[in-house]
């Protein structure tokens, strides 16, 4: 390969336009000069002129349109380093047409032989991995296109790739100038998708180009297909505003290199953003020790017990699902697994109760898991996931965002807490599964994994739970039997054991997707060998470690890691399903030593990295998230449906493991990721000094909106599913939060004395 990327102009009838080469990658920038107007026709075209220009090339338009408006561009082009080739940008209007608005951009296409459409692969962070296709039928699974151009602040690394899997060859966009600021957009332009707007808020994007693929940026943004608005996925833009003097200052980046697979093409991009878009540290104004306080605190305010009076099965949970405004519950659901997360609270509150010598919170805590072993589990092993008290009865699937659809009476009611959106999208499914029993696999290994660990911390300390360790014996032993040959599991399970397969856009429409299941029971099998030493639970979790390899890791297809989901299907693409894909290899590396496990782990902790945020978005003058000071540094993407637009807070209970995993594989790099993401996930905390207008301190909302998503406006009760801008959180406290921050901080207490980081790196890495 070449030392580094080579430029050249290439003249022609209308105008020069350049190529760049860099071994067996090739691109052209042919239509670096794009003019776009509101309301009227756009244009495409090469420069008018190319020049040198010391080290750089200077590639300049006048463009004139009909209407009037007349702008004119410069592009200074530099090659940056053995790969990359700068474009630093200014434009300006010098001339006012009829058209309000006005938007510049630029595109070009790869130059590979021998490519095919289907051999390329994409990456768009938190949006596109691959070709998102786990279903396998040839077409894009959300937004239905490889056409697709995403706004800044839904990207966290500021880029998007594109790679041909035959030859290795990969091409790369980004944006290097951070966006600076952004203004609202109202409830009216939201309804009229083409708009006026003073942002510095672009976007990037990819798109099929007759076997090759066009690489595109836009400034302002523009998203010919998106889920921004709604669920049919309704195109918008924007435009600046058209006066005499308005200017584009933007800088782009153009990557091109070889990469030995998919996995490593995301890493190097991620790092290399990293690196250029200066990424740091996050500095919020508490301490990681602070924090697990107020969030223990809050968790203790929401426990409940019910006598046998009021129930004969005594419930007992920590009931936080409430509005972090009012902090009322809304409901009485007793959810173990997923966002109710009860034996992960049980199990952080023990290990409070000690740390802090309360025995109060030790008994409340077994409480709640003696209630788990007496009333969830059947005796094949089998759990349920929700309890309702008021009702006296278990219920099933309706978790997380779809919540609501267990507190409706009927129809109406769904649409009055989740809106039309929701509803017209979920409702017939929701139907088909008012009609099934059973449980998700994460939710029941959620629910056991913390009984484990709560077993063995009481017995470090002398006590003895055997109900507990029978439970998760009982548990161990569906794992066995249920298991395929292959290694793998299904996503959910009916009472009896078998694997639920209807409806598919629920279960799975493909043998990858119904198997998504197999990323959750590792951790589970490898506590019941640590503490039984039985070596048939040994030899099911190395089987399910070389599956996830073979089916999720060397494909680059990772999913299935969420209950539930606004529409579309239920199996996706999303972050915290490489979480636990993550931990399962770690899991299985802990216990084996196999390198095999290690490898896969850390290729699977680079694919988690690139959701994670490398810069702070921009919000809206006067938004909640803006008062409260958020920053984005360091939160993840949720899933690929709303991409970046919303950031969950899963990630909290993951960095103990991506710490572990940097440390096996004396990986800095990978530490550099679970640190931002530590101290970048306390923003949304509310605390003494921040209250972020919420109750009390200790509350983290579900999820913020650090773009749009669903925002079309819409009338709801339950404002956590759709009708969110920018700037909002989404009005939702779920237990799973400070179970999930306080469980990761206490490990890497437990493994390193401390969860400040400074200390751990010099620890680790000296």
């Amino acid at each position: 390969m070449p030392a580094s990327v080579t430029v050249q102009v290439v003249p022609g009838e209308r105008g020069s336009h350049l190529r760049l080469e860099r071994g067996g990658a090739r691109f052209a920038l042919d239509r670096p000069v794009q003019v776009g107007l509101l309301d009227g026709p756009g244009y495409e075209a090469a420069y008018d002129s190319v020049q040198e220009s010391g080290d750089a090339v200077v590639g300049t338009a006048r463009v004139q349109m009909a209407e009037g408006t007349e702008v004119v561009l410069e592009d200074h082009i530099t090659v940056r380093n053995d790969a990359a080739v700068e474009i630093v940008r200014h434009a300006r209007v010098v001339a006012v047409g009829a058209s309000e608005g006005v938007r510049l951009g630029l595109a070009g296409k790869t130059d590979v032989d021998g490519a095919r459409d289907e051999a390329w692969q994409y990456f768009i962070p938190g949006t596109m991995y691959n070709r998102n296709d786990s279903d396998g039928d040839g077409i894009e699974d959300y937004l239905g296109t490889y056409v697709q151009e995403h706004r800044d602040d839904k990207n966290g690394c500021l880029a998007a790739l594109a790679r041909d899997s035959r030859s290795g060859a990969t091409v790369s966009i980004a944006r290097i100038s951070l966006p600076a600021f952004d203004t609202g957009i109202t409830p009216e332009q939201r309804l009229a998708r083409e708009f006026v707007q003073r942002t510095d808020i672009g976007s990037l994007g990819v798109a099929p180009a007759a076997e090759q693929v066009d690489l595109r940026a836009a400034y302002p943004f523009v998203e010919e297909v998106s889920f921004c608005l709604d669920t049919d996925g309704s195109g918008w833009g924007a435009y600046l505003p058209s006066e005499v003097g308005a200017s584009v200052d933007v800088t782009y980046e153009l990557r091109l290199s070889w990469t030995p697979d998919l996995t490593e093409a995301i890493w190097q991009l991620h790092r290399h953003q990293y690196n250029r878009l200066g990424t740091r540290r996050p500095s919020p104004d508490l301490t990681l020790a602070d924090s697990v306080e107020h969030r223990q605190l809050l968790t203790q305010l929401y426990y409940r017990k019910w006598e046998k009076e009021e129930d004969p099965l005594e419930p007992a949970g920590y009931l936080v699902h409430f509005s972090p405004r009012t902090g009322e519950t809304l409901g009485s659901l007793i959810e173990f697994g997923f966002s109710g997360d009860q034996s992960l609270l049980a199990y952080t509150q023990l290990a409070w109760g000690y740390r802090k010598d309360v025995p109060l919170y030790r008994d409340r805590a077994r409480s709640v898991l003696d209630f788990f072993v007496s009333a969830f589990q059947l005796e094949n092993g089998f759990s349920h996931g929700i309890y309702d008290p008021f009702r006296n009865r278990f219920t099933h699937w309706f978790t997380g965002i779809l919540m609501p659809f267990q507190y409706a009476e009927n129809e109406d009611d769904v649409r009055r807490y989740v809106g039309d959106q929701i509803s017209r999208a979920l409702m017939p499914i929701a139907r088909e599964l008012r009609e099934i029993e059973g449980n998700y696999l994460r939710t029941m290994c959620e629910s056991v994994y913390p009984l484990l660990l709560s077993y063995e911390l009481d017995m470090q300390r002398g006590r003895e739970n055997d109900t507990w360790l029978e439970a998760g014996r009982r548990f161990g032993d569906f794992l066995l039997r249920a298991q395929a040959e292959d290694g793998s599991w299904y996503r959910a399970y009916a009472p009896d054991g078998t694997g639920l397969t209807s409806p598919e856009a629920w279960f799975g429409a493909s043998y990858v997707e119904q198997k998504s299941g197999t990323i959750f029971p590792v951790p589970v099998l490898t506590a019941l060998h640590r503490i039984t030493g039985e070596g048939r639970y040994l030899r099911a979790a190395e089987r399910a470690a070389d599956f996830i390899l073979q089916t999720f890791v060397e494909p680059t297809v990772y999913i299935g890691g969420l209950n539930d989901t606004t529409h579309v299907k239920s199996v996706k693409t999303d972050s915290v399903g490489v979480m636990f894909l993550m931990r399962s290899l770690r899991a299985a590396y802990d216990v084996t030593g196999h390198q095999r496990f290690l490898d896969g782990a850390v290729k699977a902790a680079k694919i988690l990295a690139s959701w994670v945020y490398l810069w702070d978005v921009p919000l809206p003058e006067g938004t909640l998230l803006a008062q409260a000071g958020f920053r984005s540094t360091g939160w993840a993407a949720c899933d690929v449906i709303p991409s970046g637009g919303y950031l969950d807070n899963e990630f909290l209970e993951f960095t103990g493991d991506l710490v572990a995993i940097a440390a096996h594989a004396r990986h800095e790099q990978l530490f550099d990721v679970a640190e931002i993401v530590e101290y970048g996930m306390q923003y949304a905390l509310s605390t003494p000094r921040n209250d972020h207008g919420y109750v009390a301190p200790g509350i983290q909302c579900e999820g913020v909106m650090t773009a749009y998503w669903l925002s079309r406006p819409d009338k709801t009760e339950f404002s956590g599913a759709v009708a969110k801008s920018k700037g909002d959180d989404n009005d939702t406290c779920n237990a799973l939060t400070n179970g999930q921050a306080s469980y990761a901080i206490y490990e890497l207490e437990d493994a390193y004395g401390t969860a400040e980081f400074d200390q751990i790196r010099a620890k680790l890495f000296g």
